[in-house]
């Protein structure tokens, strides 16, 4: 009899695969994310991987998109606050070995691989959605000045794109006082007496 997904022992070796491919993705970048080493790692038998993925190019999807953190899903607090918990949480995040392998995957196959592009445009698409909307309410409670919703790919690349450069082109880990004066600097334009 064949499984199926809601058999609790498929989902248990596809979870347990995904989390052998994410430790591979960290430990050696795409290259080491093969069916025998998924397999050995998952203690499951390489049939049972390949039938789950069929090729190896959907495995290394879904791993990126089960290790990929969501971004700017704030809620209706004071937004300055909010922003910096979040982002400090991101930082957190880009701290960890796999984030590093994670994002330089994606942004580097997503030139040439549709599935990789649809992957970054759907965690960045999403991601800009959730911020215009905080935007939006920060407004409307009169902690920001209003336009700034117009100008949220900008404030996003403000924000995240130093925390981004510092982690993956420096090698340093952002802390708490870098994040918070990386989003003041991105907000100062938009505050109400500015």
């Amino acid at each position: 009899m064949p499984r199926t997904k809601s058999d609790p022992r498929a989902r248990r070796s596809r979870t347990n695969a995904l989390a052998a491919a994410t430790e591979l993705l960290a430990e050696g970048g795409p290259g080491h994310i093969t069916y025998a080493a998924v397999a050995a790692r998952a203690k499951v038998g390489r049939a049972t991987v390949y039938r789950h993925w069929p090729d190896l190019e959907a495995l290394l999807l879904d791993t990126l998109t089960s290790a990929v953190h969501p971004m700017f899903t704030l809620g209706h607090g004071p937004f300055r606050d909010e922003l910096v918990t979040h982002m400090q949480q991101q930082a957190d995040w880009l701290n960890q070995p796999v984030s590093a392998s994670v994002i330089a995957t994606v942004m580097g196959r997503a030139e040439r691989d549709p599935d990789m592009r649809g992957l970054r445009d759907d965690v960045f698409g999403r991601a800009g959605e959730h911020l215009t909307d905080a935007l939006a309410a920060a407004v409307a409670r009169g902690e920001l000045r209003a336009g700034i919703e117009e100008h949220t790919e900008d404030l996003a690349s403000r924000i995240f794109g130093p925390l981004l450069f510092l982690r993956l082109m420096l090698g340093a880990q952002p802390d708490g006082e870098t994040v918070a004066d990386t989003v003041d600097a991105a907000l100062a334009a938009w505050q109400p007496n500015a």
